[in-house]
Protein backbone atom coordinates (compact mmCIF):
# COMPACT_ATOMS: atom_id res chain seq x y z
CA UNK A 1 0.00 0.00 0.00
CA UNK A 2 2.76 2.25 0.15
CA UNK A 3 4.79 3.40 -3.27
CA UNK A 4 2.49 0.89 -4.95
CA UNK A 5 -0.54 2.84 -4.72
CA UNK A 6 1.30 5.34 -6.93
CA UNK A 7 0.28 4.12 -10.88
CA UNK A 8 1.49 6.60 -12.76
CA UNK A 9 5.48 6.71 -11.79
CA UNK A 10 4.93 11.07 -11.22
CA UNK A 11 6.97 10.63 -8.11
CA UNK A 12 9.51 8.47 -9.66
CA UNK A 13 9.46 11.41 -12.19
CA UNK A 14 9.84 13.55 -8.81
CA UNK A 15 12.38 11.88 -7.68
CA UNK A 16 14.37 11.81 -10.96
CA UNK A 17 13.67 15.59 -11.56
CA UNK A 18 15.37 15.98 -7.97
CA UNK A 19 18.11 13.63 -8.77
CA UNK A 20 19.27 15.10 -12.07
CA UNK A 21 18.47 18.93 -10.59
CA UNK A 22 21.46 18.12 -7.70
CA UNK A 23 24.06 17.70 -10.55
CA UNK A 24 23.37 21.05 -12.22
CA UNK A 25 22.52 19.65 -15.59
CA UNK A 26 18.61 20.92 -15.61
CA UNK A 27 17.46 18.34 -18.16
CA UNK A 28 14.52 18.28 -16.23
CA UNK A 29 13.86 22.48 -16.02
CA UNK A 30 12.22 22.38 -19.43
CA UNK A 31 10.01 19.80 -19.19
CA UNK A 32 6.31 20.46 -19.55
CA UNK A 33 7.61 24.43 -20.75
CA UNK A 34 8.21 23.82 -24.44
CA UNK A 35 5.56 26.11 -25.84
CA UNK A 36 6.56 29.48 -27.06
CA UNK A 37 9.03 30.17 -29.64
CA UNK A 38 10.84 28.01 -31.56
CA UNK A 39 14.17 28.64 -32.98
CA UNK A 40 17.15 29.97 -31.37
CA UNK A 41 18.75 29.34 -28.53
CA UNK A 42 15.08 27.84 -26.85
CA UNK A 43 15.20 25.12 -30.20
CA UNK A 44 18.55 24.08 -29.13
CA UNK A 45 18.00 23.78 -25.97
CA UNK A 46 15.28 21.32 -26.90
CA UNK A 47 17.49 19.38 -29.24
CA UNK A 48 20.02 18.97 -26.48
CA UNK A 49 17.57 18.08 -23.32
CA UNK A 50 15.85 15.61 -25.83
CA UNK A 51 19.19 13.88 -26.79
CA UNK A 52 20.34 13.85 -23.43
CA UNK A 53 16.79 12.47 -22.07
CA UNK A 54 17.40 9.37 -24.69
CA UNK A 55 20.82 8.97 -23.11
CA UNK A 56 19.71 8.68 -19.76
CA UNK A 57 16.58 6.19 -20.86
CA UNK A 58 18.86 4.21 -22.90
CA UNK A 59 21.03 3.80 -19.35
CA UNK A 60 18.82 2.59 -17.96
CA UNK A 61 16.80 0.29 -20.33
CA UNK A 62 20.47 -1.48 -20.35
CA UNK A 63 21.16 -1.73 -17.00
CA UNK A 64 18.84 -3.24 -15.22
CA UNK A 65 20.94 -2.65 -11.74
CA UNK A 66 20.57 1.39 -12.07
CA UNK A 67 16.66 0.84 -12.17
CA UNK A 68 16.70 -1.36 -9.33
CA UNK A 69 19.19 1.68 -7.54
CA UNK A 70 16.89 3.99 -9.00
CA UNK A 71 13.99 2.16 -7.79
CA UNK A 72 15.00 2.11 -3.83
CA UNK A 73 16.13 6.32 -3.89
CA UNK A 74 12.80 6.64 -4.59
CA UNK A 75 11.65 4.00 -2.18
CA UNK A 76 13.85 5.81 0.63
CA UNK A 77 12.72 9.60 -0.23
CA UNK A 78 9.14 8.62 -0.19
CA UNK A 79 9.74 7.10 3.41
CA UNK A 80 11.86 10.01 4.29
CA UNK A 81 8.90 11.89 3.27
CA UNK A 82 6.43 9.80 5.81
CA UNK A 83 9.02 9.84 8.73
CA UNK A 84 8.76 13.96 8.09
CA UNK A 85 5.08 14.01 8.32
CA UNK A 86 4.13 13.88 4.67
CA UNK A 87 1.34 11.88 2.89
CA UNK A 88 3.18 11.73 -0.92
CA UNK A 89 0.47 8.62 -1.89
CA UNK A 90 -2.75 10.81 -0.92
CA UNK A 91 -0.96 13.94 -2.80
CA UNK A 92 -0.28 11.49 -5.62
CA UNK A 93 -3.69 10.47 -5.69
CA UNK A 94 -5.01 13.99 -5.48
CA UNK A 95 -2.95 15.15 -8.67
CA UNK A 96 -4.14 11.63 -10.43
CA UNK A 97 -7.68 12.16 -9.49
CA UNK A 98 -7.98 15.75 -10.65
CA UNK A 99 -5.52 14.95 -14.02
CA UNK A 100 -8.73 12.27 -14.48
CA UNK A 101 -12.12 14.55 -13.62
CA UNK A 102 -10.48 18.29 -15.12
CA UNK A 103 -11.46 17.16 -18.96
CA UNK A 104 -15.17 15.99 -17.76
CA UNK A 105 -17.23 18.79 -19.09
CA UNK A 106 -20.36 18.88 -16.77
CA UNK A 107 -18.26 20.21 -14.28
CA UNK A 108 -18.87 23.95 -13.38
CA UNK A 109 -16.38 26.60 -13.42
CA UNK A 110 -16.32 26.78 -9.92
CA UNK A 111 -15.92 23.15 -9.48
CA UNK A 112 -13.11 23.42 -11.85
CA UNK A 113 -11.65 26.06 -10.30
CA UNK A 114 -11.76 24.16 -6.70
CA UNK A 115 -9.96 21.02 -8.32
CA UNK A 116 -7.32 23.08 -9.26
CA UNK A 117 -6.72 24.60 -6.27
CA UNK A 118 -6.45 21.15 -4.58
CA UNK A 119 -4.12 20.12 -7.05
CA UNK A 120 -1.91 23.25 -6.91
CA UNK A 121 -2.11 22.28 -2.90
CA UNK A 122 -0.76 18.40 -3.30
CA UNK A 123 1.44 19.67 -5.60
CA UNK A 124 2.63 22.41 -3.12
CA UNK A 125 3.00 19.45 -0.22
CA UNK A 126 5.04 17.01 -2.56
CA UNK A 127 7.35 19.95 -3.32
CA UNK A 128 8.07 20.67 0.37
CA UNK A 129 8.30 17.06 1.24
CA UNK A 130 10.75 16.22 -1.38
CA UNK A 131 12.69 19.45 -0.34
CA UNK A 132 12.66 17.72 3.10
CA UNK A 133 13.66 14.27 2.33
CA UNK A 134 16.73 15.51 -0.43
CA UNK A 135 18.11 17.42 2.93
CA UNK A 136 18.14 14.11 4.74
CA UNK A 137 22.35 12.74 4.65
CA UNK A 138 20.79 9.23 3.78
CA UNK A 139 18.88 10.45 0.67
CA UNK A 140 22.08 12.72 -0.65
CA UNK A 141 24.09 9.66 -0.27
CA UNK A 142 22.14 7.74 -1.76
CA UNK A 143 21.21 10.19 -4.80
CA UNK A 144 24.79 10.76 -5.06
CA UNK A 145 25.58 7.31 -5.81
CA UNK A 146 22.44 6.75 -8.35
CA UNK A 147 23.34 9.92 -9.72
CA UNK A 148 27.57 8.91 -10.20
CA UNK A 149 26.33 5.50 -11.82
CA UNK A 150 23.64 7.49 -14.31
CA UNK A 151 26.23 9.78 -15.07
CA UNK A 152 28.83 7.19 -15.83
CA UNK A 153 26.49 4.76 -17.59
CA UNK A 154 25.33 7.61 -19.85
CA UNK A 155 28.35 8.67 -20.80
CA UNK A 156 29.40 4.95 -21.88
CA UNK A 157 26.62 5.80 -24.50
CA UNK A 158 27.00 9.46 -25.38
CA UNK A 159 30.75 9.94 -24.49
CA UNK A 160 30.04 14.20 -24.92
CA UNK A 161 27.62 13.77 -22.31
CA UNK A 162 29.49 16.31 -20.05
CA UNK A 163 29.93 18.90 -22.91
CA UNK A 164 26.14 18.19 -23.85
CA UNK A 165 25.12 19.72 -20.65
CA UNK A 166 27.46 21.95 -20.15
CA UNK A 167 26.35 23.15 -23.65
CA UNK A 168 22.44 23.08 -21.76
CA UNK A 169 23.58 25.57 -18.90
CA UNK A 170 25.22 27.89 -20.74
CA UNK A 171 22.53 28.72 -23.21
CA UNK A 172 20.36 28.71 -20.42
CA UNK A 173 22.41 31.10 -18.82
CA UNK A 174 22.39 33.33 -21.99
CA UNK A 175 18.64 33.31 -22.19
CA UNK A 176 17.64 33.94 -19.02
CA UNK A 177 20.30 36.82 -18.54
CA UNK A 178 19.61 38.08 -22.14
CA UNK A 179 15.86 37.50 -22.15
CA UNK A 180 15.57 39.66 -18.49
CA UNK A 181 12.98 37.17 -17.58
CA UNK A 182 11.30 37.36 -21.44
CA UNK A 183 11.17 33.63 -22.16
CA UNK A 184 8.16 30.73 -21.58
CA UNK A 185 9.65 29.37 -18.61
CA UNK A 186 7.78 31.59 -16.07
CA UNK A 187 4.94 28.28 -14.81
CA UNK A 188 7.77 25.63 -14.67
CA UNK A 189 6.45 23.68 -11.95
CA UNK A 190 8.46 20.66 -10.60
CA UNK A 191 12.10 21.58 -11.29
CA UNK A 192 13.39 22.40 -7.59
CA UNK A 193 15.97 25.02 -6.52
Amino acid sequence: MRTQMIGTGALRALVAVAALAFTGSAVAQLEGGQGGQEGGPQMELQQIQQRLAEVQQQALEDNPGLEAQRDELEDLVVRKMEEAGYDPDSSMETLENVQGQIQDESLSDEERQQMLQEAQQAQQDLQEAQQVAMQDDEVVEAQQAFQDDLMDAMRDIEPDTDEMIEDFQRIQEEMQGGMGGQGGQGGGGMAPQ
